[in-house]
């Protein structure tokens, strides 16, 4: 039962004047006349007996309006229960827990009564109970998170009426009004059931004793204002009764010619039929018919139309029917092909409806032409057959999907997809017939779509009904009406299979690839600490002290190149390496080389976040490798110590390295073009290696400043 906001706790239906034991209407001038020849006591008794029986009818009016009100209101809360209980999900009350205030399930059924709620202010509450062995608990309160004393789910109604109990089998409303903690109210329920059609829950509605109480009064007053008002009107009635006649004579002629205007006036064209003739017409059927009223008058229906109409039977034989079942009082309301005075024929609508006029049964016929809406529905036809073929056509699985996460169409090829026919998709739960890895994902982007109207796009996995696994792309694309509103979502997916298979594939191989280059850079590693560990070996033989420096020199170099290679095989990437934490090792080994005790040097390291491609990280580590060891034999002599600062770091196009030891500094007669020494040669031909320049300052110890451009992948 659906009962609209417009009716709801309207007054109960017209007591007709039978009802009342009121059947007469008097005409004024009668009335006038019978007070004219009795006397005037007759008079005041007459009406004395007028002024009873008016009091006494009204008050009987009052009473049964009242009770009928009464009787209203219990009857529409039982409706919009039963209503509200069709519109609830059994399958999802039956699975909503205590502590499931905040699942999507929930706020499902909630919404559902806010909106139900919405459309019928009257209502206070609505809410969905079950029964949970003796006791009545809440499953969905309506102003749950709303209200503070909203109830929870399993929160237990105490002392349940027997109509709320009674509401777990069939529709029941309280016989009276019921005192709660959320008031006094007029309460109904209705069983709620699942797919099986098995009661697990009621559905209970509330009404405001005040608001019955007050339509009450309000019946009740205006009551007593009619008594008060047919007390004045019998009073002075007597005396101004021919001038209200007079006065409803000029009504009636007002009446008659408002609404003749209203017949000449009207766009549709208006006919009178009387014998199956017409006998009147406004103008609107003059410019339709392409006459004259003289013209018209006297034709019938058929003689204006085409001898057979479109769909094979005789004009005359539909007329005839049409016109018989509008004189039994049937409304008739078809469409016809017309014909003017000219020939010439267009589509119309005919609506033929039973009328008196002067105590003679007359036909109305009203004539709208429809050619312009024929030819927008023939054109939106051909439009939605023209996008239904390139949907059929699609090579991609098309399927549109209901609030409800029903399906409502599905393409041919998401139907061969499925092997199944579009009757047995058609209204079944899109996760029932696409059955993908996240089913509750797949959920949460359609509610996404309906609430925001955004698109979405996602891959998923499912298996079809031939038992293979697919890989579906979709785009979940919403449907709005003319006033934005989403009514659905159209879903658009393209296997994308081959694709997966080949990232995968692309994906092991890569990983195949990454293994050998750590495997290579690890042995590349391996063979510089064996030539190390020779070179070591021969320092150790060596007795000449130029000898072995030059041995421990060439030992480092090789160490410097090696640890370039240990980080890539350590490292994420492949073909760059952390330059900050790689300086940092390289320092330390060079200090431990050297034997170097942190009261005589420490060195500082800032190139944080700062990454280097392999080609350029080996030459420009055994820059840095040249600078440290010069450092550190040579710029703090004797009990001299200090510190040296590596700065290193890179803008959108250059690394900068900045070195810095506050030492003895470079004799000025060294200069990277008049040297002898190998490790000046090699920081000058190793800059220049990488296409970049190197600036050497004395000032406060020895600056060295190489900037150099970085890779460009």
């Amino acid at each position: 039962m659906c009962v609209s906001n417009e009716h709801f706790f309207s007054l109960p239906r017209a007591i007709n004047a039978r009802e009342l034991s009121v059947n007469a209407i008097i005409d004024p001038g009668v009335i006038s006349n019978m007070f004219s020849r009795v006397p005037e006591k007759m008079s005041m008794i007459l009406l004395l007996m007028i002024l009873i029986f008016s009091g006494c009818s009204i008050l009987y009016i009052s009473f049964v309006t009242t009770n009928a009100l009464k009787e209203q209101a219990r009857e529409d809360i039982l409706g919009f229960a039963t209503f509200a209980a069709s519109q609830i999900d059994g399958d999802t009350i039956a699975g909503i827990r205590p502590g499931d205030e905040q699942t999507p399930a929930f706020h499902a059924v909630q919404d559902r009564l806010i909106r139900m709620k919405s459309a019928f202010p009257n209502i206070r509450n609505a809410y969905v109970i079950r029964k949970q062995g003796s006791a009545v608990v809440f499953v969905v309160d309506d102003d749950y998170g709303i209200t503070s004393d909203a109830a929870a789910i399993g929160r237990e109604y105490l002392s349940p009426s027997p109509e709320m109990l009674a509401g777990f089998s069939e529709p029941a409303v309280e016989k009276d009004f019921v005192t709660d903690e959320w008031g006094t109210t007029l309460s109904g329920y209705s069983p709620v059931r699942d797919a099986g059609g098995n009661i697990v829950a009621s559905v209970g509605v509330d009404v405001d004793k005040e608001l019955v109480v007050a339509k009450q009064n309000v019946i009740n007053w205006t009551s007593y204002m009619i008594v008060f008002l047919a007390i004045l009107m019998a009073v002075f009635g007597v005396l101004g009764v021919e001038q209200v006649r007079g006065k409803l004579m000029k009504d009636l002629k007002d009446r008659e010619t408002r609404y003749h205007a209203l017949f000449e006036e009207t766009f549709d064209a208006i006919l009178i039929i009387v014998n199956g003739k017409y006998t009147d017409c406004n103008s609107s059927a003059e410019r339709m018919l392409d006459g004259t009223k003289g013209q018209i008058t006297g034709k019938t229906l058929w003689d204006l139309a085409p001898e057979v109409q479109p769909g094979g039977r005789r004009s005359s034989e539909i007329a005839m029917e049409r016109l018989t079942l509008a004189l039994a009082g049937k409304h008739q309301r078809f469409e016809w092909m017309q014909r003017t005075l000219a020939g010439r024929e267009f589509d119309a609508e005919v609506s033929l409806i039973r009328i008196q006029i002067d105590g003679t049964v007359a036909v109305q016929a009203i004539f709208r032409d429809i050619t312009e809406k024929k030819k927008a529905e023939e054109a939106l036809r051909q439009s939605e057959e023209k996008y239904r073929s390139l949907a059929e056509a699609s090579p991609n699985a098309i399927y549109i999907i209901n609030r409800d996460a029903s399906i409502a169409y599905a393409n041919t090829y998401a139907l061969g997809m499925l092997r199944k026919r579009l009757s047995e998709v058609r209204g079944k739960s899109l996760m029932e017939m696409f059955p993908m890895d996240d089913d509750g994902k797949q959920i949460q982007i359609i509610v996404g779509v309906f609430q925001h109207g955004n698109d979405v796009r996602r891959d998923d996995r499912l298996r079809t009904a031939d038992g293979k696994e697919r890989w579906l792309s979709s785009i979940y694309t919403p449907l709005k009406d003319d006033a934005g509103r989403v009514t659905g979502v159209l879903c658009v997916s393209y296997d994308i299979t081959e694709r997966k298979v080949m990232e995968q594939q692309i994906a092991s191989s890569l990983r195949e690839k990454e293994y050998l280059l750590k495997e290579i850079h690890h042995r590349v590693k391996n063979n510089l600490q064996v030539i190390s560990s020779l070179l070591s070996m021969q320092a150790d033989k060596a007795t000449d002290r130029n000898v072995i420096d030059s041995l421990t020199d060439s030992q480092n170099r090789v160490r410097s190149i090696a640890l370039v290679h240990e980080k890539l095989y350590q490292s994420k990437s492949l073909d760059q390496i952390d330059y900050g934490d790689y300086l940092n090792k390289i320092v330390v080994h060079l200090f431990n080389t050297y034997n170097i005790k942190p009261s005589k040097a420490t060195c500082r390291v800032n190139a944080e976040n700062t990454f280097v491609d392999i080609n350029q990280a080996v030459p420009c580590s055994l820059i840095i490798n040249e600078m440290i060891t010069n450092s550190l034999k040579y710029a703090f002599p004797g009990e001299r110590s200090g510190e040296i600062t590596i700065d290193f770091h890179a803008d959108s196009k250059n690394y900068i390295l900045r070195y810095h030891d506050n030492g003895i500094g470079i004799p000025p007669e060294i200069s990277f073009e008049q040297s002898d020494s190998l490790g000046m040669k090699l920081i000058y031909g190793l800059t220049q290696q990488l296409n970049g320049t190197v600036i050497l300052s004395r000032e406060g110890g020895t600056t060295f400043t190489v900037t150099f451009p970085r890779l460009q992948k």
